[in-house]
């Protein structure tokens, strides 16, 4: 049987990146018909679509809104992946307040809303990072030091404006992280990344920059990240998630956050990354059909 796909990417990248033009060329190797559309295109119409693959929506967060009205409408017209109501969930990092209250160690965090008329947070006069709760990545994570006082309270007061929830967490540059990619509901590869060097970087092609190195997850790094995948109702499982991890201080992992809107795979470390990636979207589509 042949599937027609789409993979929903932006306006600013209509044709899709790299990785996506390599996801998009091994559907098609695999015999079927696959192509890339705008999720803002209102012309586009997603009912002749056999499923919905979201790779390039970078700028979900900034039309926060709209992308979930989307999600939600073409739901019910194809099949959407990841679905729509992991989408939903995990497209607000308070998401993470949830992980706290079921005792899995986070990065800590203050969640300040539009409704707390104070400026003032807990980590004034330390590293810290502060960003939106619905956030693209780190373009939108803004670091501040011990003399940044009055810059931070500024920053916190510019999201707020905005109408968003502000997040606020220590940073170090001593901790290190690491990244668990699962893809079809299993571990696929993981790879580390320097924070540090990330935070500071310039963000490219519109998106945040990422600087990796080898990593291999310990023990302790698997067991966290496959619990922090027990949440998930297995009946409607994501087709691909990444967890990030912060190795601390005293070398136990925490959860930074976990991926499942648009993460970016790297799926270069792999072999035959996008041809593994474009079989699991086709194992997908066929259970969807059974």
């Amino acid at each position: 049987m042949t599937y027609r796909i789409a993979l929903a990417t932006s306006a600013a990248q209509p044709e899709l990146d790299d990785r996506g033009q390599e996801i998009l060329s091994a559907l098609r190797s695999a015999g079927h018909e696959a192509e890339a559309a705008v999720w803002t295109d209102g012309a586009v119409d997603w009912e002749q679509y056999d499923a919905v693959v979201v790779v390039g929506a970078w700028d979900y967060a900034q039309r926060y809104d709209d992308f979930l009205g989307w999600a939600w409408r073409v739901a019910a017209q194809s099949l959407v992946l990841n679905p729509e109501p992991l989408v939903r969930w995990y497209a607000d990092k308070r998401y993470l307040r949830d992980y706290e209250s079921e005792g899995l160690p986070i990065v800590p965090t203050q969640f300040i809303t539009v409704h707390d008329a104070t400026l003032d947070h807990d980590y004034l006069g330390t590293d810290h990072v502060v960003r939106p709760s619905i956030s693209g990545g780190l373009a939108e994570a803004f670091r501040f030091g011990p003399g940044d006082d009055e810059a931070s309270r500024a920053k916190l007061e510019e999201i707020k404006a905005a109408g968003n929830t502000v997040m606020v967490s220590p940073y170090s540059v001593e901790a290190g992280g690491v990244s668990l990619v699962y893809i079809g509901g299993e571990f696929s590869h993981a790879f580390g990344r320097d924070l540090a060097a990330e935070i500071n970087a310039d963000p490219a092609e519109g998106r945040p920059t990422e600087v990796l190195v080898d990593a291999e997850p310990t023990a302790a790094e698997r067991e966290l990240a496959d619990a922090a995948l027990k949440p998930i109702d297995p009946s409607n499982p994501p087709l691909y998630v990444r967890v990030d991890l912060v190795r601390a201080s005293g070398g136990d992992p925490v959860i930074l956050e976990v991926q499942v809107v648009q993460p970016d795979l790297h799926l270069e470390r792999l072999g035959d990354g996008a041809k593994e990636f474009a079989a699991k979207v086709l194992d997908r589509v066929a259970a969807s059909k059974a």
